[in-house]
């Protein structure tokens, strides 16, 4: 008959052996940095905030910090962003919700570029972003 103890060393030994192949699924940061490169994100957001000063321009968009502080916690903000990065934002006042912070311009579809598993993957990661 096994002791206790021995039981519980081989649950443990078991769980850190199936560890790595729960990380594995897991993207990393730098894979979904890679992924904003490869599908153009970088082109008009940055990861942290960029603040408009006296001689500069407001940023084209919104970083990925301040997405994530707008948006987390929002049950369907990743849905609905989902469906941002792949429509795009439109036009009107509806469609201009960072207006004063970033510059006019709305955001584009993003269709065939990205498709929406990508695009799910990546705003999954950018609600993820630490404050500041």
């Amino acid at each position: 008959m096994m002791s206790r103890r021995f039981r519980l060393g081989g649950t443990l030994l078991g769980l850190l052996i199936a560890q790595p192949a729960f990380t594995a699924q897991q993207p990393s940061s730098v894979a979904m940095e890679q992924l904003a490169k490869d599908k153009g994100c970088y082109l008009c957001h940055t990861a942290k905030s960029v603040k408009a000063g006296p001689e500069r321009l407001l940023p084209f968009a919104p970083s990925w910090v301040d997405i994530a502080i707008k948006y987390r916690g929002q049950k369907d903000a990743e849905d609905r962003l989902t469906r941002i990065v792949l429509q795009g934002s439109g036009a009107g006042p509806n469609g201009r919700h960072w207006q004063g912070k970033v510059s006019d311009v709305g955001m584009l579809p993003n269709v065939p570029e990205i498709d929406e598993s990508d695009a799910r993957r990546l705003v999954h990661w950018i609600l993820s972003f630490p404050r500041g």
